[in-house]
């Protein structure tokens, strides 16, 4: 650890602890740049008219972040004005020779003129020159300019040319530095924060390690000889920095390489395993130019490369059809696509194991892709259907669900075929971790605990109110809004939400006083929540995805403490960002079910029968959302966006991540073909652009021709049938349920469930007519509480939080506060409790406290009064001092005046306090209790 330059309080953090320490330096660099006297107040005028405050605070996050070590803007400048002179050069010569067969330039050769001289103007501020002054403005083309002559490809070319010159004009790469200006330092002071906490990414590590290896010849020197062979599976998904703490540490004996490039490699010791038509990680890290590279370093100093090309999975027609398509769209690029290697089978029985299920285009308007996509599900729904329990596998048995695996090219189009597949009461798994917190069930559980955090959520308030759990109607909960009661805070003239806001109301009372993880597993298993999801959505599946969102909680609150409120701040971020700490779903082989899945997932895996749907989709790799931050190990170049403007860096290395995605695509493709044993399905149709999107098909003459429709399509040498099913109108089927038959056990019991579920209904009804559960702080008035009051809750709550770290950890004053603002993602407030609890703490009383033994902080308690009421609450601390008698403190942060400190607690607190006393008397019975209210500003303790 010393070695690598560790802190010895390093620790791995998963986001928590560095969005603490990040939003508080964040919030005091702007309170000190954006105040009435800001330094930079132009500079920051100019930045802010096109980027917004979240957009900069995401790009200085992003430079916090463990993936960047260092960055230079002008560091490959020489390169990249290089890049710029080669495009503006093609961009002229594509006008010029599109516009000698027209009168006069239209649009597309006019932006091109533009982005020639634009792309000049680039060049010469890479080097450091002064552009000349702009002509021209950037317009983005469109689908709608492709002019007569230009044919897709080379308007694909000149939209690209356009693209790039509009995002690199030196008045944008301007912006961008001004940006960077901006938050360079403050981000700098963040990363020492981080160093200073000893806080561990993920990236963080495996950097470190390298960096270990690389400058550390003795320690490399110890760790090589620890290992006398080096076996590396699934290679091609190595990412770039792994792989050169591989090679570290397979190199020879007393050679000590100053770069990975240099390392000479111990005989015998490394033995790699990867097919590279295989490396479809790209979004993870894997780098197919980073694989090359390696393997041939291994082969130059007489490695010996071994492919391994029998498929012991799939039939002779599954391999052939593989080998037909990507021998002819997996063309060698280097640094981009290997070359095609072709499998063979051992295996002789040919059974028709390939098919395709078209839908053509009905006759009129062509139907949207969306509603090709319902009939491609209904076809498929109709196969399983039909061959489920029928089809005979090559083992004798017959088909199952489980068998089954359908296969999506992205997650987000999923929806269509699971809904067809709940039509037809088909049993499914969706693996999908990705889209988790998209899931209603997930969604309804975050606005019911939304809700009773915030009862001015009117939102969430609303979601949860119309999830199964309670049932309303749109038209009930216009009613409730009409009448302004769409608040926890009212109190509800209808019956049905009076039961509604009961329990949400009860909830949040309970909110702060359990645990997070305990606080969330007292909703599900006490409201019907779960029971009403799983009957309205996706069953077992729904459960199992409620309880991963407690999990969640658990990992979240083992990072330290943590309130409701931090949880559902910070959820949406983990869920999206952190999927992983959900924990992946796998394949259960025990569950008869249909596995959804995305390609991606279905790597490694094998299915007796595999469905690929939607063949006709259009490439997505170039249609991903903007990136803020490209890392080219290649290059060793760092791209940044901040808001809508990236660096040329940026802009670069996206026409590199266009063309890697082009080529992973067809990888892709090949592991989807590749995944299935004894058959395969192949579900396509007619859309608008489908022979293009399924090129890799057409070009091997195996694509249904939609004209032609013929019975089976043949690369000469393959023959694949083809089964047409004729479009229908989606809303013919949308809505059709799948009905099962009186099961007779259910008819002979249906009259006692009925007798128990009456008796049951009658006791909770009496039950909830009344308040049965109350806290003690709902005994004052909540009319005395001032809207001053209400907006001193954060300040009170951070000043709880610091009087427990002072009194239970003895933390000095000064640290207490700042750590208990942080912990209770205030960090603004800080300064507000300093002035507020320093002062307590010179005075004799904090020196009375400080004094005693603290038993306990923040705890919480319940009692049942004689009325048959639940008595709970929390108190703030509970002493014990010399006399052994128990001391109940209760800090109050009320601005009051010295000497009426007895009167407001008469007035507001004495209810509150006389049940803390009574809790105490129950808990420690026999001991004499002492219970006061602390008033810190006025440094008074008055006993109850």
């Amino acid at each position: 650890p010393l070695e690598a330059g560790l802190s010895p309080n390093a620790q791995i953090d998963a986001g928590q602890k560095a969005a603490q320490l990040f939003n508080a330096r964040w919030n005091a660099f702007l309170d000190s740049e954006l105040g009435v006297n800001a330094p930079r107040a132009a500079q920051w005028k100019q930045v802010l008219a096109e980027i917004s405050l979240p957009d900069l605070k995401d790009f200085a996050a992003e430079l916090c972040s463990g993936k960047i070590e260092s960055y230079d803007y002008y560091a490959h400048q020489n390169l990249l004005a290089s890049s710029c002179l080669e495009k503006a050069a093609r961009a002229q010569e594509m006008a010029e020779s599109f516009s000698a067969e027209v009168k006069k330039p239209r649009k597309v050769e006019k932006m091109l003129l533009w982005a020639a001289e634009s792309l000049k103007r680039t060049a010469a501020f890479l080097k450091g020159e002064t552009p000349a002054e702009p002509e021209g403005e950037y317009v983005k083309l469109s689908s709608n300019d492709q002019a007569k002559g230009w044919d897709d490809e080379a308007f694909d070319e000149a939209c690209s040319l356009v693209d790039f010159a509009g995002k690199t004009t030196p008045e944008k790469q301007r912006l961008f530095l001004a940006a960077y200006d901006l938050v360079k330092d403050v981000t700098a002071l963040i990363r020492q924060d981080y160093a200073r906490e000893g806080l561990l990414s993920f990236d963080d590590l495996i950097v470190k390690t390298r960096n270990l290896l690389l400058q550390n010849p003795s320690v490399r020197e110890q760790l090589k000889a620890k290992f006398d062979v080096l076996f590396i599976d699934e290679f091609q998904d190595t990412d770039p920095v792994q792989g050169e703490l591989l090679l570290f540490l397979a190199e020879a004996k007393n050679t000590r390489a100053s770069r990975w490039q240099n390392v000479r490699l111990e005989p015998g010791k490394l033995y790699v395993v990867g097919d590279p038509k295989q490396s479809i990680y790209r979004f993870r890290g894997a780098d197919i130019t980073a694989y090359e590279l390696f393997t041939d370093l291994i082969l130059r100093q007489g490695g010996e490369k071994c492919f391994l090309q029998e498929n012991f999975r799939s039939t002779p027609e599954i391999v052939e059809t593989a080998n037909s398509i990507c021998s002819r769209a997996m063309i060698q690029q280097t640094a981009f696509q290997p070359a095609y290697v072709p499998i063979y089978t051992s295996k002789t029985v040919r059974n028709g194991a390939v098919q395709w299920v078209f839908v053509p285009a009905p006759e009129g308007k062509l139907p949207s892709a969306d509603d090709f996509r319902d009939n491609q599900a209904e076809c498929i729904a109709d196969w399983i259907s039909q061959n489920v329990g029928v089809l005979t596998l090559a083992d004798g048995s017959k088909l199952q669900y489980k068998d089954i695996a359908l296969l999506t090219r992205a997650a987000t189009t999923a929806t269509p075929y699971t809904e067809a597949l709940r039509r037809r009461g088909i049993a499914f798994n969706v693996e999908t971790d990705k889209k988790f917190y998209r899931k209603q069930e997930v969604s309804d559980f975050l606005n019911f605990l939304r809700a009773v955090s915030d009862p001015d959520d009117k939102i969430s308030l609303a979601g949860v109110l119309r999830s199964p759990l309670f049932g309303f109607t749109d038209e009930e909960l216009y009613q409730v809004a009409k009448r302004g009661e769409l608040s926890l805070y009212v109190r509800p003239t209808d019956e049905k939400l009076s039961r509604a806001f009961a329990v949400l109301n009860k909830y949040a009372r309970l909110a702060g006083r359990r645990g997070l993880k305990d606080f969330l597993t007292d909703i599900l298993e006490d409201t019907f929540l779960p029971e009403a999801c799983a009957a309205s959505y996706e069953g077992e599946r729904t459960l199992g995805n409620l309880k991963r969102l407690v999990g969640l909680a658990d990992g979240y609150a083992a990072d330290g403490p943590a309130s409701l409120a931090q949880f559902l701040a910070d959820v949406q971020t983990l869920l999206e960002e952190h999927p992983d700490r959900l924990g992946a779903s796998t394949t259960d082989d025990a569950l008869d079910a249909v596995s959804v899945l995305t390609v991606h997932k279905s790597k490694g895996l094998q299915f007796p029968v595999v469905i690929l749907a939607d063949m006709t989709k259009k490439d997505s790799s170039s249609s991903s959302d903007p990136v803020l931050h490209i890392f080219s190990w290649q290059y060793n170049m760092h791209g940044l966006r901040v808001g809508k403007i990236c660096d040329v860096n940026l802009a670069f290395l996206e026409e590199e991540q266009k063309k890697h995605g082009k080529c992973e695509e067809v990888r892709v493709l090949y592991v989807a073909l590749t995944r299935a044993k004894e058959k395969l399905l192949l579900v396509a149709d007619a859309r608008k652009g489908a022979v293009k999107a399924a090129a890799p098909f057409a070009s091997a003459g195996l694509f249904p021709d939609e004209e032609t429709l013929p019975k089976e399509v043949s690369d000469g040498e393959l023959t694949v049938p083809v089964e047409y099913a004729a479009y229908e109108p989606p809303e013919n089927f949308r809505y059709r349920h799948n009905e099962y038959a009186a099961n007779p056990e259910t008819a002979q019991n249906i009259k006692h469930w009925r007798e128990v579920y009456e008796e049951r209904l009658a006791r909770y009804q009496k039950w909830i007519s009344g308040d049965h559960l109350r806290a003690p702080s709902e005994m004052a008035d909540p009319n005395l509480l001032t809207e001053e009051q209400r907006a001193g809750a954060e300040l009170g709550t951070v000043c709880h939080r610091a009087l427990e770290l002072m009194l239970a950890q003895k933390q000095p004053p000064e640290q207490a506060v700042v750590s208990a603002a942080a912990q209770c993602a205030v960090p603004h407030r800080a300064g507000d409790a300093r002035k507020v609890l320093l002062p307590f703490t010179t005075s004799p009383l904090f020196a009375e406290l400080s004094a005693c033994r603290v038993l306990a902080c923040e705890m919480p308690f319940s009692y049942l009064e004689e009325n048959g009421e639940v008595e709970s609450g929390v108190m703030d601390a509970v002493l014990t001092g010399a006399d052994n008698r128990v001391w109940i403190v209760d800090y109050k942060t009320d601005k009051v005046k010295p000497g009426q400190e007895k009167q407001l607690l008469d007035k507001k607190y004495r209810l509150q306090l006389d049940a803390y006393r009574r809790a105490a008397e129950k808990i420690f019975p026999g001991r004499s209790v002492r219970c006061s209210a602390v008033f810190v500003r006025t440094f008074a303790a008055v006993d109850l």
